[in-house]
């Protein structure tokens, strides 16, 4: 769900995470860059002829514009994680500073205490609609993903849009062969994937996957005052073609898709429904979005490279809910990126890029609206009178980068940026320096440091009239990391980073009592995120491969109009990750997942009031913001995969048990009206994360 759909539904939180673990609960098992602009001088492919008759000159080919159509390396690792049913992108919440908002049923990642709003997500390197599903696994195609980039902090030029983080997911050519395919089959999900060559220089790929959880869930039956009309549902796809023109060019057409969908009534009786009148009666949410592109290269004889991309994308939303309550919103993006790299000089790696970005968001809606920011500690309070409006905002967001490489000695790199965009809504011309030095004291040892200024739009529900401010501007922030590298021996390596982001013109939800009130957002919120990293990783030997990774760091906001300063909810101070796998044979395949980490901050319930719109009902009564602290969050998942012949066809088995532990990890603590509470007796019941729970598999190769 948008940021412009969620700032109204707040409280709501916790009835998607009950919808999720009844659906969960109801089955006993379930299943289970670099930069992508492709390093931008060219894929380079060499094959040796050892044919020749004895005597004559060995030739050695050249193909520059090759395929690159096998999976990363380190992508593979990432798909054997335990736990994560062969999803690779779902690898990023093991990774150092890396938390998942939603707690253990679904959410986005939030990167180095920055929201996950902050973040920007791409495919091949252009825009996502979104890349996880309303119930947490990603849109991908295990099968279909080359590898993906995490860019915590200090990221180059070429990326926009985007204050905290950068996912950049690069899906692989596709393989010239003959006709193949992959199926896979889980109890909550099935898809199948088809790859075939179509000439000489001519393939493509299509994948689809479809979930199964509607035919586990009970349509029409009664839970506990939620009743299932359809069970929510998932789909996703990926269509590939790719054209190798001669020896110096590639072009390439692509299309991605995904959707999701759930419809239930809220019944009166309901827990949902006591806590949140709001919402008594049918509710419908329905979200999708379809992306197509087209990309030429051109890697030219004097050893540049060019790169044309261009895409459509439209991304909808539909919730209806409550009496009569509705949001229909849906935007439109036509984006084009274009870039050239070249060899200057003798050490020097010069790049020049241009986007045209185009988003048009249509919206119309009849709601109670909540004026509220995830920095607010009581969203019912920003309540507002319900309002309509159907209209159109568009924005065209026009950028020019450029950035060089400069090898300086052997031992000294610099690569130097500078990035400039103006947006035609806010009216901003931004220009955002970045820079980045590595210093290699020895081939064990190496240095590392970014610093860099950096941009987006502001979320549209605080920009789009009525809704929102109009005039509001773009949130900032700065980037600053140090880092050392070291590797102690061939199998093993280490590193420490350190970084700080500071963080200005947040939104600031405005209250009744402000002179501005009417406006109901200004850029009056700053903030400020700092820590520290450490990583040891080990190498595939011995049979063995693995990393651990500790993270410190602290996360705060300061409402700039009076001064006070508290933590970000998602301040988590201490994460410890650790992940091993190991090969027995050819068979068998073992891994385990270990995350400890700090409770993420809460703001405490201290007492209820009387609900001034719905006559019996309460509204919980809210202590200082995020001045309590979950307990401590513990999961250790094993896994194990066996791999056999089946009617000569490659087959896998994989068995995981998720939370093998069994620890109750609390994820928030709520209030649960039972139909008896009073101002001075009620309940306040926690939230938990997933349990004890089996998992298992197949996939068929064909």
């Amino acid at each position: 769900m948008s940021p412009y759909l969620t700032s109204y539904f707040c409280s709501s939180v916790r009835l998607a995470k009950r919808v999720k673990i009844i659906l969960l609960y109801s089955i006993i098992f379930s299943t289970n860059s670099v930069f992508a602009e492709e390093s931008l001088k060219g894929p380079k492919d060499t094959q040796v002829s050892n044919s020749q008759p004895e005597g004559q000159i060995m030739k050695v080919v050249g193909s520059r514009n090759r395929a690159n159509s096998e999976v990363d390396e380190e992508t593979r690792k990432l798909l054997n994680i335990a736990g994560l049913d062969g999803d690779p992108l779902n690898a990023v919440f093991s990774m150092p500073g890396v938390v998942i908002a939603g707690g253990d049923y679904g959410g986005e990642p939030a990167i180095r205490g920055s929201s996950p709003d902050d973040n920007a997500y791409y495919i091949d390197f252009m825009p996502a609609g979104y890349v996880f599903h309303s119930f947490g696994t990603s849109i991908f195609n295990e099968n279909l993903v080359q590898k993906f980039d995490l860019y915590p902090a200090g990221f180059g030029a070429q990326f926009g849009e985007a204050t905290g983080g950068v996912v950049d997911v690069a899906l692989r050519d596709p393989r010239n062969q003959e006709f193949s395919g992959t199926f896979d089959w889980s109890l909550l999900k099935t898809g199948i994937m088809v790859e075939s060559g179509l000439s000489d220089n001519q393939a493509f790929y299509a994948s689809y996957r479809k979930s199964l959880l509607h035919l586990f869930i009970p349509e029409n039956e009664d839970d506990e005052g939620i009743l299932f009309y359809s069970a929510p549902q998932s789909d996703d796809y990926q269509i590939k073609y790719q054209w190798l023109i001669g020896d110096d060019q590639k072009f390439t057409l692509s299309a991605t898709g995904a959707g999701d969908n759930t419809r239930a009534n809220i019944s009166e009786s309901s827990e949902e429904g006591r806590a949140e009148p709001e919402f008594i009666g049918d509710i419908y949410y329905d979200e999708s979005f379809d992306s197509v592109g087209a990309r030429w290269e051109l890697f030219s004889d004097n050893g540049g490279y060019w790169s044309l991309a261009i895409s459509k994308l439209k991304d909808t939303e539909i919730l209806t809910y409550g009496d009569g309550q509705f949001i229909d919103q849906s935007y439109e993006e036509n984006f084009f990126r274009g870039y050239y790299q070249k060899n200057w000089f003798k050490d020097h790696k010069l790049t020049l890029g241009i986007e045209l970005r185009d988003f048009d968001f249509t919206y119309a809606f009849d709601i109670v609206p909540y004026f509220c920011t995830d920095h607010q500690r009581d969203c019912e309070a920003q309540r507002g009178d319900r309002i309509q409006d159907s209209t159109t905002l568009e924005q065209t967001t026009n950028a020019l980068y450029i950035s060089n490489n400069w090898k300086i000695s052997k031992d000294v790199a610099v690569d130097f940026g500078i990035r400039g965009e103006y947006n035609d809504y806010t009216q901003e011309h931004i220009w955002m320096p970045r820079l980045a030095v590595d210093w290699y004291l020895s081939s064990d040892l190496s240095l590392n440091s970014k610093v860099g200024q950096y941009a987006r739009f502001p979320d549209v529900d605080t920009a789009i009239r009525l809704l929102g401010n109009p005039n509001i501007k773009s949130p900032r922030a700065d980037h600053f990391s140090v880092g050392v590298k070291y590797r102690f021996s061939p199998e093993w390596k280490g590193s420490v980073d350190i970084y700080r982001k500071n963080m200005t013109k947040l939104p600031l939800a405005l209250q009744e009592d402000d002179p501005d009130y009417d406006i109901h957002y200004t850029n009056e919120v700053s903030g400020n995120a700092h820590g520290i990293e450490f990583l040891v990783e080990k190498e595939l030997a011995d049979n063995w491969y693995g990393w651990a990774s500790i993270s410190w760091s602290k996360s705060e906001r300061t409402n700039d109009r009076t001064g006070e300063t508290e933590e970000y909810y998602l301040d988590t101070p201490f994460i410890l990750n650790a992940v091993a796998n190991y090969e027995l044979n050819e068979r068998w395949n073992f891994g385990a997942r270990l995350t400890v980490r700090s409770g993420q901050k809460y703001t405490p319930i201290v007492g209820l009031r009387t609900n001034e719109h719905h006559d019996g009902h309460y509204l919980p009564v809210y202590g200082e913001l995020n001045s309590k602290e979950l307990p401590i969050y513990q999961r250790l998942d094993i896994q194990a995969e066996y791999n056999y012949q089946l009617f000569g066809l490659d087959a896998a088995w994989t068995f995981a048990l998720l939370n093998a532990i069994g620890h109750a990890n609390v994820e928030g603590y709520y209030f649960a009206p039972d139909g008896n509470e009073s101002l001075e007796e009620f309940v306040i019941a926690e939230e938990e994360g997933i349990g004890m729970f089996p998992s298992i598999g197949f996939k068929l190769h064909f």
